[in-house]
């Protein structure tokens, strides 16, 4: 069963197969790693799964035979999940990186609550923060936070905040039986006014759906004033005019963004992450998409990928299978 194999991975790829392979004791897989576009068309005609970030209506119309794709990361919105269902193709994401994700988030809420890049900032020109000028930094004991998205990631930032005994909100799409470990109260989609404004920082850890696109916009951000917003979920989940005008204009207190709506088309390529100009306000820590890339992750979810396509062909079911409403 032929297997092609899409993007940056790691040099150690074949090795993973042949391990799990073993592991699974299955040994009917062609791995196939495309050269150019006429490798890759022709690896595609008898291609049963493919590992790739994303695929072109063209790639899928030249994979006739294609019944499972595997997303080497989280995210999965560069697919159209009713198509790929429409055409009985299943598909499949990792979460190795939520754990790393969690820990970035909560780099961001401590950056924030604690002053630590302005108070870095003014001191190298000579002017102190803290006691000598009376502005105490925040503490996270006994405030409260709003995780917006209750899946892998939100889940684990629950767990760290817990660390720092925070109050825990969790936003979610729909109802849920029952508890969720180090969450005190649930909110639905529909109540999530509710939940920020009970809120001192609100974590956003939302994927981009049809359902999610410019969900956080300025009606939120009003019922936010005067409080921390951190998102790692994907940055077209805020609407970008209403963020900016939101710091712009002091109704929130601060913010940490580490995914944006403008991305570098080429690796090495400069590029400013938004069309309005968040590089000029004082009350954001800009970071560049860099939560989920660890000293560790690349290599745990190419090998959670690897696994989990040898699990599909040996008819196993498969893990993080991604359903129509796009996770």
């Amino acid at each position: 069963m032929k297997v092609v194999v899409m993007g940056n991975y790691p040099k150690n790829l074949l090795e993973m197969f042949d391990k799990y392979k073993k592991e699974f004791d299955f040994e009917n897989v062609e791995v196939v790693i495309p050269k150019d576009d006429s490798e890759k068309e022709d690896a595609l005609k008898d291609a049963v799964a493919v590992i790739s970030g994303s695929l072109t209506e063209n790639d899928l119309n030249n994979a006739p035979n294609l019944k499972f794709i595997q997303v080497p990361f989280a995210g999965v919105d560069t697919y159209n999940i009713p198509e790929l269902i429409r055409r009985g193709i299943k598909i499949a994401n990792v979460h190795s990186n939520a754990t790393a994700v969690a820990e970035f988030a909560m780099a961001l809420v401590l950056a924030l609550a604690k002053n630590v890049v302005e108070g870095d900032r003014d001191l190298r020109i000579g002017y102190w923060h803290g006691w000598m000028s009376r502005e105490p930094v925040i503490s996270l004991e006994g405030k409260t936070m709003t995780i917006l998205g209750l899946g892998s990631i939100g889940k684990e930032i629950a767990r760290f905040a817990k660390v720092f005994h925070m109050y825990v909100i969790g936003v979610k799409r729909e109802k849920v039986d029952g508890k969720i470990p180090n969450v005190d109260e649930i909110y639905t989609h529909a109540e999530i006014e509710k939940a920020v404004e009970k809120a001192h920082f609100v974590v956003c850890a939302l994927p981009l759906t049809p359902e999610t696109k410019g969900m956080i916009n300025r009606r939120l951000f009003e019922k936010m004033a005067g409080k921390f917003f951190v998102n790692v979920g994907r940055g077209a989940v805020v609407n970008e005019e209403d963020l900016f005008v939101a710091l712009k204009n002091g109704i929130l207190r601060g913010a940490g963004i580490d995914t944006w709506w403008v991305y570098p088309q080429a690796p090495m390529q400069t590029a400013m992450p938004s069309r309005y100009p968040f590089h000029g306000l004082k009350n954001i820590i800009m970071t560049p998409h860099a939560a989920g890339f660890t000293d560790v992750t690349p290599q745990k979810m190419w090998e959670d990928s690897v696994k989990n396509v040898i699990r599909f062909l040996k008819g196993l079911p498969i893990e993080n299978e991604v359903k129509e409403v796009g996770y």
